[in-house]
């Protein structure tokens, strides 16, 4: 059996925790999916909010709003902590050894897809589309793919942000797949060893638009040879 909770659940299925700093909306998490090892979901950052100091592996994708992440890697001065700037469309990976902060600085919410990781392994949230008619092949993620350039033992989450957005997941036998179609702001599981893709069905003339997130499950570095993993790590997407 690769799984024995949700692979797919909607935006009304997610569990709504409120902070002080405003709301974070889990909707792939032990809870829905019966895996432990990372929450992925919604978070909502209310005008001037300010999340941690806190730690653990995290990545966020930021859809609207602007603030600020702080972040205090080894040997940092306090008042001169590391800094990203957030908009829309900036993405960021914080090591799990890191404190870090983030804050609202803006005239409106902070809003954006957050991917948090359970054990101490890297993760990422990043975006991700397919044009009308389009799409990937039937594919899983596994300890056997030795002939990747990296060993492709990667545990995803899917979130769709702009439809419409398809995907095909075999049952937790891995014998039979099935094709799905995904609502907006719903999140979808792809466990380790389980055969997937996602897909454009067509019929629009626009591209959809998902976060593709998840975290490297293998034993060792997933970056040894190549670089050492940072500390903090930003990007800027435009959409």
């Amino acid at each position: 059996m690769n799984y024995t909770g949700k692979i797919i659940v909607t935006n009304k299925e997610g569990i709504r925790q409120q902070h002080a700093w405003g709301t974070f909306n889990k909707l792939l998490c032990q809870e829905t999916t019966g895996d432990a090892n990372f929450t992925f979901g919604e978070m909502h950052y209310t005008l001037g909010g300010i999340r941690g100091p806190v730690d653990g592996h995290e990545a966020f994708h930021c859809l609207t709003g602007k603030g600020i992440l702080k972040a205090w890697p080894g040997h940092t001065p306090k008042d001169e902590p590391f800094t990203v700037l957030l908009r829309p469309g900036t993405e960021y990976y914080v090591r799990g050894d890191v404190p870090r902060t983030v804050e609202n600085t803006g005239d409106e919410p902070l809003f954006g897809i957050t991917f948090l990781c359970h054990v101490d392994r890297p993760c990422h949230a990043h975006e991700f589309s397919h044009q009308p008619g389009t799409g990937n092949y039937l594919h899983y993620h596994g300890m056997d793919k030795w002939v990747e350039p990296l060993r492709q033992e990667f545990v995803e989450a899917m979130y769709l942000i702009a439809g419409p957005g398809n995907i095909a997941s075999a049952d937790p036998t891995n014998t039979k797949v099935q094709d799905y179609e995904i609502e907006e702001g719903s999140a979808v599981y792809h466990p380790l060893n389980t055969l997937h893709r996602q897909y454009h069905p067509g019929g629009v003339d626009h591209a959809n638009f998902w976060i593709h997130a998840g975290y490297y499950s293998g034993a060792g570095r997933p970056t040894a040879g190549v670089f050492d993993l940072p500390h903090v790590s930003s990007w800027q997407r435009e959409r």
